[in-house]
């Protein structure tokens, strides 16, 4: 992309499970299918407080035959999805839809990330669920991170409020 709101060039890559999931969809349908392909909030996670809002605007979005988006968590659940296709889900509905018991650890529960938590997890692979990360022990340690601050670490609460 050329000569955009102020950037001479931007050079982008598109993210796909085949670079990031530990394992990946049979070289024969690599085209035809996909993953979810990481699981986040709009967020650096450190320092910085996450958004209230988040806007994604498409200025040219892939065109050619959809894909299909499999969860590969076992159930055998398939979603057909356009190329470029970006997944939002209502916490508030995954919520609701969690036994009462959980419900309750939810509203008790924390969340420590790692310090620029990113850059920690880059080397790391994820589940075919995008869910997580493998536990293969690749995460980078404290001492391989950019300068960091324990203060600076964030903190937050797994339900922030329910109404």
């Amino acid at each position: 992309m050329y000569n955009h709101e102020g950037l001479t060039e931007a050079r982008l890559k598109h993210p796909s499970h085949i670079t990031f999931h530990k394992t990946r969809a049979p070289p024969e349908d690599e085209f035809k299918a996909t993953r979810f392909y990481r699981w986040h909030i709009d967020a650096a996670l450190y320092d910085l407080s996450p958004p209230k809002v988040t806007t994604l605007y498409g200025l040219k979005v892939p065109s050619g035959e959809p894909q299909i988006c499999r969860y590969d968590d076992g159930t055998g659940d398939e979603l057909p999805v356009p190329l470029g296709t970006t997944v939002f889900v209502s916490g508030r509905t995954m919520f609701e839809i969690l036994p009462k018991e959980y419900q309750s650890l939810a509203v008790r529960s924390k969340v420590k990330y790692a310090p620029h938590p990113y850059v920690w997890m880059a080397p790391a692979r994820a589940m075919p669920t995008g869910l997580g990360i493998e536990s293969e022990g690749l995460e980078l340690s404290s001492d391989k991170l950019p300068a960091w601050e324990e203060a600076k670490v964030k903190v937050y609460p797994v339900v922030s409020s329910y109404h």
